[in-house]
């Protein structure tokens, strides 16, 4: 079938606006302000959460940071000044407009949690226990709801950056540069790859093999986003995936 020329300058506009938006969602200084709501909670967590069960990847955080002499008033706070200061330099690097419209981070935030939905659903697919694996048995879903609310942001901020970008670019890197495979080779290896160590993070042990293969199909998913939509609507997605599992469900 053939298409009118308004048809096809349609089908073009609207691919514009998709590529334009894209290339908007994945300006670092947008991230940043995207993100902003987030990051202010997890300051507020840093000093409002005391007495509640520890999150890992802060502690591996912390640890690395310690190691580096780093003030421990700085480690405390690792998530927020790493991320910043990626984000800032990587903004001043590409030399992006500082100008950024107001709906582009609301808009990141909205995306974020339509992508949380199938997220979600596919817990669903396994079990209700599923929903809060790795919460309820910490004990958060005893916690005041405030509470949860700061546990959940820190994590979903502090394993995003550790396994989707940190991880992701670290393995592409070693398997693109070093082994020399094709960069949509390293890719999905790489997903893979930050899948499995996301998996085992959530059960060390390997005791509870229903929660292992949904975390690694989460980790697999929250990897495919990541590299097609970017790192704030990851961060998003898996912050309100946990606000949901750790507030509404446990």
């Amino acid at each position: 079938m053939v298409l009118s020329s308004q048809q096809s300058t349609n089908r073009i506009r609207t691919s514009d606006r998709s590529v334009a938006w894209l290339d908007v969602i994945n300006r670092p200084w947008v991230i940043l302000l995207s993100i902003t709501p987030l990051l202010i909670l997890d300051a507020i967590g840093i000093g409002w959460v005391t007495d509640i069960p520890d999150i890992l990847a802060r502690r591996q955080l912390h640890g690395l940071l310690g190691f580096f002499d780093i003030p421990p008033q700085l480690a405390l706070a690792s998530t927020i000044c790493i991320l910043c200061a990626v984000l800032m330099t990587w903004h001043i690097l590409q030399r992006d407009p500082w100008r950024v419209k107001p709906l582009a981070p609301i808009g990141i935030a909205i995306e974020g949690a339509a992508w949380a939905v199938p997220l979600l659903l596919l817990s669903s697919l396994f079990s209700a226990a599923i929903l809060a694996a790795g919460t309820t048995a910490q004990g958060i879903a005893e916690l005041p709801t405030m509470d949860r609310l700061l546990i959940s942001v820190a994590a979903g901020l502090d394993e995003e950056m550790i396994f989707r970008m940190a991880g992701i670019a670290l393995l592409h890197t070693i398997i693109v540069d070093v082994f020399g495979l094709k960069q949509g080779t390293g890719t999905m290896l790489a997903i893979a790859g930050t899948a499995v160590l996301f998996a085992w993070y959530h059960d060390p042990g390997l005791t509870a093999p229903p929660q292992l293969l949904f975390a690694l199909l989460a980790g697999i998913y929250l990897g495919v986003l990541y590299v097609l939509r970017g790192f704030g609507i990851v961060v998003w997605t898996h912050v309100l995936y946990d606000v949901s599992v750790t507030i509404l469900f446990a």
